[in-house]
């Protein structure tokens, strides 16, 4: 690639090596895309977990996912958004003509990539990988039009930052995966950030009693500032037994936000008859959960969720009205906050679970 723009970015080129900060080349945005300047990017488990693992990615690549920032060009055929715009980055890309898309289920649109190689970043004429086609971890990105969801004046682009993911994965998975009820039950298992969001959208879907399960004592302490009723920590004594206790027999949703079978399994388990389990955590790709076909016959179910099963387009700007009126909280989940130099200890301080969303700011906004 000849040309383009520079940016410094934190390049992973093996699993589990130390990112490293390098100027890589972003071309200029085509028909239908933008080119994004980053303000601030989440760090997420994802992010760690492909980090880790590979799965869903091609080295060397650049990472990150919930990502917010300001439009410094657009290219041809863009209508909706302009230069100098305030944006959150959706990965979901809502193509529109897929049947995902089609259905209304824009949370399965077809286009999604955990591992975009389009070509728009590269380092030394070597196209890198893009993470859910994003790169938040770039100074500037190319993304699509419909990627880009203007952010209202009142919110700064590095609180709205993990609406890009983790928020919008919790709430969702609490709110339209799950469909929270007035009165409801309700158990969340793992208190990060996707489960600290599941737990404000059960809370602010009149949920009852709101059960937070998680062995790291800082985050259950987060979670009841943030709604949860009870806390139930593991080195207590068996959870599933304290959540039947509690609530006489079982909650009515149950949301497992961990990433492994393990865990799913006790959502499943805390469930009353009738009771729904909603799976959101990002697992090994070979992770397996195995549950009685018997509970099954109780009228007891387990749904995936991906996304929260949100639209951006609709769901985000909802997101940003909660957070306006106070009843969303972002801040209390986020940071502490990175220059891009200390991306390492972001990805250590998730990893240690000393922080729940830690995040790379790149630069302040007036």
């Amino acid at each position: 690639m000849s040309g383009g723009l520079r940016a410094r970015a934190a390049v992973a080129h093996e699993q589990g090596a130390a990112l490293r900060i390098e100027e890589i080349t972003v071309r200029e945005p085509g028909p239908g895309e933008l080119l994004v300047r980053i303000v601030a990017c989440g760090i997420c488990a994802s992010d760690l977990h492909v980090w880790r693992t590979g799965e869903g990615i091609t080295f060397p690549a650049v990472l990150g996912h919930e990502a917010s920032g300001i439009v410094e060009s657009v290219g041809p055929g863009v209508l909706s958004v302009s230069a100098g715009e305030r944006v959150a980055i959706a990965w979901i890309p809502s193509c529109g003509t897929c049947r995902g898309c089609r259905s209304g289920r824009v949370h399965l649109c077809t286009a999604m990539r955990t591992n975009a190689n389009d070509g728009s970043l590269s380092l030394g004429g070597e196209v890198l990988g893009r993470y859910m086609s994003v790169s938040g971890l770039s100074e500037r990105v190319i993304i699509g039009e419909r990627s880009a969801i203007p952010v209202p004046d009142g919110l700064s682009l590095r609180s709205v930052c993990p609406v890009g993911c983790g928020v919008t994965t919790g709430f969702g998975a609490a709110t339209i995966t799950g469909a929270a009820r007035w009165g409801e039950t309700v158990s969340v298992f793992g208190c990060g950030g996707v489960g600290l969001s599941a737990i404000q959208g059960a809370r602010i879907a009149g949920a009852g009693r709101i059960l937070a399960v998680d062995p790291n004592r800082q985050r259950l302490q987060l979670a009841g500032e943030l709604g949860a009723t009870d806390l139930v920590s593991p080195e207590d004594g068996d959870p599933i037994a304290a959540i039947h206790a509690l609530t006489d027999g079982g909650v009515d949703l149950a949301i497992e936000a961990v990433g492994s079978g393990a865990a799913a399994r006790q959502a499943f388990d805390s469930l009353a008859p009738g009771g729904r389990a909603v799976v959101v955590g990002l697992p090994s790709y070979t992770e397996e959960i195995r549950v009685p076909m018997l509970s099954l016959l109780m009228d007891k179910s387990l749904h995936g969720s991906i996304h929260g099963s949100a639209n951006p387009g609709r769901d985000f700007p909802k997101l940003f009205g909660l957070a306006l009126r106070g009843e969303l909280r972002l801040e209390e989940m986020a940071g502490p906050d990175y220059p891009l130099e200390k991306v390492n200890d972001a990805f250590e301080a998730l990893s240690s679970g000393r922080a729940v969303r830690p995040r790379v700011v790149f630069e302040e906004e007036a």
